[in-house]
């Protein structure tokens, strides 16, 4: 959400993807959206979401509503979809929302994020080995002092993580940073063409990184659908490229077979459920089945060619749900690539 610059009634103002098909039968569902009934523990609204492995993570965020105090939770939620099962790692050490998270093999990232209602932005980074015993978050090198973030688009390597915009204390980012998982470090692309917050992102087989919407700002009113790509040492991005058919920030998003899933988020006043998919060879945009219900505030993950979407608010407010939705377009005879 427009970095969440909620008021007390309204706003005021991310991976690795898993690629795994199925096979359609005579017996696959008519749409591609489902609610699963394994709801999430706790509410959540603006959590970091990452895929682990074949494991859904959720951590952080909003757990109670602006009634309730606006709590932000430390909580680490882990979801099984084979099981349908939650379960918990250990607490976050920070109390942070609008977290870059990341999971890769066994091992968590978290980079940064916005603190309290004044969403503060932080570049202190760590790590959790969950294979360690005892498990603990551990601190790894922070950004760049200037460069600290939240609500970036992200991107991972086999050795990097990149975070693509964002934003700071006050403004929509227009930097790129990355995460040098080899020397723990971190290093700087070229900027993007324009700052953008709460976009979407991705990497392409050959290393080209993918950015598609976002806000120019912190607020919901700034929401943009350029789509910028940036080829392996290129000095700039390339622009002029297939803008969304529905701009918008803070979709959730993931890659399934190679292309950009946009479901959901957020434009002027409104929460949305538009989906779409780009296709980065191609550079075509295909708008399929709405998202069943608005939706802002969260982030997805793909675990088996599945985008799972927990929390969120149907509305912009800071209204935290507990709903799990999936959106599993390879389940669907022939996909979903028309609109309905």
């Amino acid at each position: 959400m427009a970095v969440s610059r909620w008021s007390s009634v309204a706003w005021s103002c991310a991976l690795a993807a898993a690629c795994g098909g199925h096979a359609n039968t005579i017996d696959a569902p008519s749409t591609p959206w489902s609610l699963s009934p394994s709801q999430v523990p706790d509410p959540r609204l603006e959590p970091g979401v990452t895929a682990l492995g074949q494991q859904l993570v959720v951590l952080g965020g909003f757990d109670t509503d602006v009634q309730q105090g606006l709590d932000i939770t430390q909580r680490v939620d882990v979801f099984d979809p084979t099981a349908q099962t939650w379960s918990t790692l250990p607490d976050a050490p920070v109390a942070w929302t609008h977290i870059q998270l990341v999971g890769i093999g066994t091992t968590l990232y978290l980079l940064g994020g916005l603190a309290g209602s004044m969403y503060v932005a932080h570049g202190e980074s760590f790590v959790l080995e969950t294979t360690a015993s005892p498990m603990q978050w551990t601190p790894i090198a922070s950004m760049p002092v200037g460069m600290e973030r939240g609500s970036a688009a992200i991107a991972v390597s086999p050795n990097r993580i990149y975070l693509m915009g964002g934003a700071s204390t006050a403004n929509a980012l227009q930097s790129v940073i990355y995460y040098d998982l080899t020397t723990d470090s971190w290093g700087q692309l070229p900027d993007l063409p324009a700052p953008r917050s709460h976009p979407a992102g991705m990497i392409t087989p050959d290393g080209t990184l993918v950015l598609a919407g976002g806000l120019s700002g912190l607020f919901a009113d700034s929401f943009a659908g350029d789509v910028w790509q940036l080829p392996p040492g290129a000095t700039e991005w390339s622009t002029g490229l297939a803008a969304m058919p529905d701009a918008r920030g803070g979709c959730m998003y993931g890659v399934i077979q190679g292309q950009l899933v946009c479901a959901a988020g957020e434009a002027a006043t409104s929460a949305l459920t538009y989906t779409e998919t780009y296709d980065p060879l191609g550079d075509k945009w295909s708008e399929n089945t709405a998202m069943p219900v608005p939706t802002a505030g969260t982030q997805g993950a793909v675990i088996a060619s599945r985008l799972y979407i927990p929390g969120g608010a149907r509305e912009l407010q800071f209204f935290p749900t507990d709903t799990l939705y999936i959106y599993a377009p390879l389940d669907v005879v022939g996909g979903d690539t028309a609109t309905p």
